[in-house]
C-alpha cells in the first residue's frame, strides 16, 4: 500500500508542478491564494506527501480546473474498465453441436477472471475439463437444469442454483432437460 501511495503521490505532485508554472504561478503565490502553507505544497509536489482532498480542491481551483481533471489519469483502474454492450459480437472460445462457450471480455490474457457464458443445447454435454492446480470456478445457471458431474459426485443445478469448485477436479457439464441451457462461469485465475 505505502508504494501504491508513493506513486500517486509521486504523479499527482508532478502534475500540480507542472501545471502551476503552465500558469506561471510560483509556490508562494499558489500558497497565499490556496491557505496551504508554501512548505506543504513543496512536499507535495516533490512527492513526499500526498496531501489532503481538501487541499487538493483548493489547489485544482487556484489553477483553473477541476478536481477530476487534477486526478485524471492518475489512479489507473478507470483505464482498466471494459464495457461490452449487448449487441456487441462476443468471441466464439469452444463450439461442438451440443454446446457454445462464448468470452464475456477481451484481452483475456491480462484479467485475473474469465468470464464465460455456456449455452448447452438440449441433452447437450461438454467435454470433460481439467485444469491445473489452483484454479478455480463459479458456474451459475442462468436457465434451464445443468448436472455438473466432478469425478464420481454429480450437482443438479436450477435456474439461480451456484456451484464453485476447483477445476482441477475433472468436470463435465450436461444439460438435463428438453430445452436450452446457459450458465455464466467464471475462471480464476484466467485459465483457459
Amino acid at each position: 500500500m505505502a508504494r501504491k501511495k508513493n506513486i500517486i503521490a509521486s504523479e499527482l505532485g508532478l502534475r500540480v508542478r507542472n501545471l502551476r508554472r503552465e500558469k506561471k504561478i510560483t509556490l508562494i503565490e499558489l500558497s497565499k491564494t490556496t491557505g496551504v502553507a508554501q512548505a506543504t505544497l513543496s512536499r507535495m509536489e516533490t512527492g513526499l506527501m500526498v496531501g489532503t482532498v481538501k487541499n487538493h480542491q483548493k489547489i485544482a481551483e487556484a489553477l483553473g480546473i477541476s478536481l477530476g481533471q487534477l486526478y485524471g489519469g492518475i489512479d489507473s483502474r478507470y483505464e482498466r474498465v471494459k464495457h461490452h454492450t449487448a449487441s456487441e459480437q462476443r468471441k466464439i472460445f469452444a463450439k461442438t453441436d451440443q454446446m457454445k462457450c462464448e468470452l464475456l471480455t477481451q484481452e483475456i490474457s491480462k484479467k485475473k477472471i474469465t468470464p464465460l457464458l455456456i449455452t448447452l443445447n438440449a441433452h447437450g454435454k461438454s467435454e470433460t475439463e481439467q485444469l491445473e492446480r489452483g484454479v478455480e470456478k463459479l458456474i451459475f445457471v442462468l436457465e434451464g437444469t445443468v448436472h455438473v458431474r466432478l469425478e464420481q459426485k454429480e450437482y443438479a443445478l436450477n435456474p439461480n442454483d451456484t456451484l464453485y469448485f476447483d477445476a482441477s477436479i475433472p468436470h463435465q457439464l450436461h444439460n438435463a432437460g428438453n430445452k436450452q441451457a446457459k450458465l455464466f462461469c467464471a475462471v480464476s485465475p484466467s485459465k483457459i
